[in-house]
């Protein structure tokens, strides 16, 4: 498989990959400014214990006494105990082996899978979570600059507070900007979602649509992949024994033998399409030898820069405080705003995370009351006349 298709089925690999353990990030946003943010995991008994080393934190981020931890087997009850001792956690073990048969529960020594923990950490404020909050060097956005804020108007009747997280568009090192294959507008649809240009469209000339789309990215994102690697191919043409045509003219050649590849497939294999353009496989030789340049970049791919962003990704909730007035692109159960956080919403600009609500001030609209009642009782209220004897 050549670094092109290779790539294409990594990044989708990845991107199931990191969905199936619980991945949520939590932010709350209180009345008074202040806010907290929790994570969600599955955890381990050994974590529970108080063994909090990287190999066990199952949080991406680390955790210290700042971090509040609490927990929660099956559906029991939250848990606040932390760390766990070994004889309180075989008591919990012991009640949930006699009220089931180990057999139809399934009970194994690998109870991580039932075991959600949870991590919160508490800020003054957003501008404390700014400068404090950082995910853990391991993590694969450790090193994204993500930008927050909250701005707090007070209007009298309500308070309005409008929250932001910005992140930063990821670097993709590509020669070709997307907007030559697709529209800007289609482009920020097929990786953000937004804006609506389906609408009006119905199922068939929306699966239609897309499609076409779908075929855009794929040959945008191939024909950057086949870019890159052909400058290498150029870097290495001395290395080529039998020469079948010049430098110059090969560098000319670059898309004339790119388009000359397979219609309608993601796999460009360069040396292959380079053998049969020319008809020599002289080609062959520079992904052959003992230190090929070809391969190694080939087996190199996956481990450039921007292609790690790609196996992160986050179930963002946010809470805002009073009634939420503006969303976004969010999906909203009860009180909760969900985002689903991945690096392909950062690859055409950067991906803003924004929400608005407004909470009424209760002390406002009592001493509006008294002073209205007042007002009212002066104007009705008359004193008498004092009467001459």
């Amino acid at each position: 498989m050549n670094s092109t298709t290779k790539l294409l089925f990594y990044v989708a690999i990845l991107f199931v990959v990191s969905c199936k353990q619980p991945s949520d990030m939590l932010t709350v946003i209180n009345p008074d400014g202040s806010c907290y943010r929790e994570f969600t995991a599955c955890g381990d008994p050994q974590f529970l214990a108080g063994d909090t080393a990287a190999k066990l934190n199952p949080f991406p981020v680390e955790i210290d006494s700042s971090w509040k931890i609490t927990w929660r087997y099956k559906n029991s009850k939250l848990r606040s105990d932390f760390p766990v001792s070994k004889l309180v956690w075989d008591s919990i073990m012991k009640d949930i082996k006699q009220n089931k048969e180990p057999q139809k529960r399934g009970i194994t020594e690998n109870t991580s899978a039932d075991l959600l923990v949870f991590a919160r950490h508490n800020y003054k404020s957003v501008g404390e979570l700014a400068n404090q909050f950082k995910l853990k060097r391991s993590h694969e956005w450790s090193n994204l600059k993500v930008n927050y804020s909250l701005q707090k108007k007070f209007r009298w009747f309500y308070t309005y507070f409008t929250y932001r997280e910005t992140y930063p568009k990821i670097k993709l090192n590509f020669d070709i900007p997307i907007e030559e294959y697709m529209s800007r507008e289609e482009a920020q649809f097929w990786f953000t979602g937004k804006p609506d240009i389906l609408k009006g469209m119905n199922g068939v000339e929306s699966r239609e649509y897309i499609g076409e789309i779908e075929d855009n990215y794929n040959k945008w994102f191939a024909q950057n992949s086949w870019n890159a690697e052909y400058k290498i191919l150029i870097n290495n043409y001395d290395q080529l024994t039998d020469k079948p045509v010049s430098k110059k003219r090969l560098e000319l050649m670059k898309d004339t033998i790119f388009n000359s590849g397979p219609k309608n497939s993601p796999d460009f294999n360069m040396e292959k399409n380079l053998n049969n353009y020319f008809k020599t496989k002289a080609f062959t030789s520079l992904w052959q030898t003992e230190n090929s340049p070809m391969k190694k970049y080939e087996n190199d791919f996956n481990n450039q820069a921007f292609v790690k962003y790609f196996s992160g990704s986050f179930t963002y909730k946010l809470v805002m405080p009073g009634k939420v007035i503006q969303s976004g692109n969010a999906v909203i159960h009860g009180d909760t705003l969900v985002w689903k956080l991945t690096a392909y919403r950062m690859i055409p600009a950067n991906y803003v995370i924004e929400a608005q609500s407004r909470r009424a001030n209760i002390w406002v609209f009592i001493l509006t009351g008294i002073i209205v009642v007042v007002a009212i009782g002066s104007f009705l209220w008359k004193p008498k006349k004092a009467i001459n004897i």
